[in-house]
């Protein structure tokens, strides 16, 4: 109901008891595949399954299909609210920024919702929205059949209906009703797969995809029934529920009407924004995303990718700004899906009739054969319809799948070119061991870091250790010679540069030197680094931290130790010892 266009009276009730025949055996033919997938492949995933029978192109692209199918849901939901605030409130300016203001609004409670807890308040907006739509019309039923319903209510019904924006698409009045009524088993493929939950888990049993949809077909057929029997207009982009409250109930029914669709639009939208970290944690683990995004504790990253793909929606909605596009486009991605879920399930009946023996087995491969290629095929022809009836929406829909399939393909061929870079070879030479391992600190004063630093690298047991200090301040550098000296360290201390002098590039030419007179060593660099329990204090002993770690990491054979000194500056008394010591240096300059 919440997706069928209003249908013309240009249509007859036959016709759209066609079109409504034919959503229910498109729904009975989906529902039937998804159960046979239940029994044939029941711990594995669509894009799993396209993933091992055709190849990774195929899993990418239902992954890229997931994603974007979860997008499009959240951009109808906001829709609907969107309608019922304008059905309350009355058209204007202001709706067309409406859908993106409430795209990005939804989008802040799922940052601190926690995904392991259970939307109870959803799922009674979900009861309350289905549950007094269907009260509704069909107390308009009763209304209607004992003939409660005049005449002028109907013309204000249809008034409101005009008032509505016009279709700018072509309109193909028995097509698009057709389409409209596949949309449930759209959404079906959607609800059928849980995400985020153990393989044994992932498929939803079809009595309990029943109870939830049933309703969804009761509804549509009221929907259907009225909207013949007002004579509502078919091209425009109002949803035909409004204007039936209306014609039955006057104004209040307007408003109960608006507040049910709200209802629904934001349990289905705030559903979906839960299901998007959820599926990216799967992905991750499927290595189709990074793996660092499957981790428990990796929630900020899955959230940023869920921000990034709700500000994609706010562009969408610009040109995908009804209703009956976004369904649209929902079942041509879904289509696409499902077409290619059911080549993969024809591709393994074909091996197991290939390579096993058993006849159980044989015979049930042979079954899921004819029963997916039928599937395939009816998939395939409403994707040709929708092509054929809406090209700009085809196209809209190939390129948002571009979207996140271009991102999830780089990831892949990208991991491909790590793993294959890294994978072990036959050179011997790499898997010597080192000669001796030298070790070199780098400190910038003598303080209790730089020891700290001095004393893990002797209890290392190195071949040869020695202290480098960077010669930037001669005043800096004549007192630390000092100290050093002063204090006895058993290490000797390496001056490098010259005054005013670089800071990464004598101490990079310093291990190049080693490394060229000894190719076969190893050499440690200890780092000390000062860590403060303070906050606004960080920034300046995030200062403290040589800036050429990064340089050191990419050096052969060179590897980096940062030695933690954490301090707490709660206590500190501030005062000017170190300037003072600083002017004694300076005057004995």
């Amino acid at each position: 109901m919440l997706i069928l266009r209003s249908a013309s009276h240009a249509i007859t009730s036959a016709e759209v008891s066609l079109a409504f025949s034919l959503g229910l055996i498109g729904f009975s033919v989906t529902i039937y595949a998804l159960h046979m997938l239940h029994i044939a492949v029941p711990r594995r995933s669509l894009h799993q399954i396209a993933h091992i029978y055709i190849g990774g192109w195929a899993g990418i692209l239902i992954a890229a299909a997931k994603i974007l199918a979860y997008a499009i849901v959240i951009m109808m939901g906001v829709d609907l609210v969107t309608i019922g605030i304008v059905a309350i409130v009355g058209p204007g300016s202001w709706a067309s920024w409406l859908p993106p203001m409430a795209i990005a609004i939804l989008a802040i409670p799922t940052l601190y919702a926690r995904l392991e807890t259970p939307i109870l308040w959803v799922r009674w907006l979900t009861y309350i929205g289905v549950g007094g739509l269907i009260v509704l019309l069909f107390a308009g039923l009763l209304r209607e059949a004992f003939g409660h319903i005049d005449y002028v209510a109907i013309n204000e019904a249809r008034r409101e209906a005009f008032e509505s924006a016009p279709l700018v698409s072509r309109y193909f009045p028995r097509i698009d009703s057709s389409l409209g009524a596949l949309f449930p088993a759209a959404l079906l493929v959607i609800t059928a797969e849980r995400v985020m939950v153990s393989p044994e888990n992932r498929r939803v049993g079809t009595r309990r995809l029943l109870r939830f949809f049933v309703p969804g077909f009761f509804l549509i057929a009221l929907t259907l029934y009225f909207a013949v029997v007002l004579y509502l207009p078919g091209r425009r982009l109002s949803v035909p529920a409004i204007p039936i409250a209306t014609a039955i109930f006057g104004y209040s029914g307007t408003v109960v009407m608006a507040v049910l669709l709200a209802f629904v639009g934001l349990a289905g939208a705030y559903t979906s924004y839960r299901q998007l970290p959820r599926l990216i944690r799967d992905l991750a683990i499927d290595t189709l995303l990074p793996r660092r995004l499957a981790a428990s504790d990796a929630v900020r990253p899955r959230k940023t990718i869920v921000l990034i793909i709700a500000l994609l929606a706010t562009f969408t909605t610009a040109f995908l700004d009804s209703t009956k596009a976004l369904a649209s486009v929902c079942l041509f991605v879904i289509g696409v899906m499902m077409l290619v879920t059911s080549a993969a399930m024809v591709y393994r009946s074909r091996s197991i009739l290939h390579d096993s023996t058993h006849a159980a087995e044989r015979s049930q491969a042979y079954f899921l054969q004819w029963i997916f290629l039928v599937y395939g095929l009816l998939n395939a022809g409403v994707l040709a319809l929708i092509s054929w009836v809406h090209p700009a929406w085809s196209l809209a829909s190939v390129l948002l799948l571009i979207v996140p399939g271009v991102f999830l393909w780089a990831h892949r061929r990208g991991q491909s070119k790590v793993s294959h870079a890294l994978a072990i070879d036959d050179d011997v030479a790499r898997r010597q061991l080192p000669t001796r391992v030298h070790g070199l600190v780098l400190i910038e004063r003598c303080d209790q870091p730089a020891l700290k630093a001095v004393a893990w690298a002797r209890a290392t047991r190195l071949s040869s250790l020695s202290a480098v200090l960077l010669d930037i301040d001669p005043v800096v550098t004549r007192l630390v010679r000092e100290q050093w000296s002063a204090a006895r360290i058993p290490v000797s201390l390496t001056i490098l540069g010259t005054p005013r002098g670089a800071v990464r590039g004598p101490f990079i030419e310093h291990i190049r030197a080693l490394r060229k007179f000894h190719p076969h060593d190893v050499i440690e660099v200890f780092i000390p680094r000062v860590l403060s329990t303070g906050w606004w204090d960080r920034f300046y002993v995030r200062h403290l931290t040589p800036k050429l770690i990064t340089e050191l990491k990419l050096e052969p054979g060179v590897m980096v130790t940062e030695v933690p000194y954490l301090i707490d500056v709660s206590g500190w008394n501030v005062d000017d010892s170190y300037e003072e010591n600083y002017g004694r240096g300076e005057k004995d300059v």
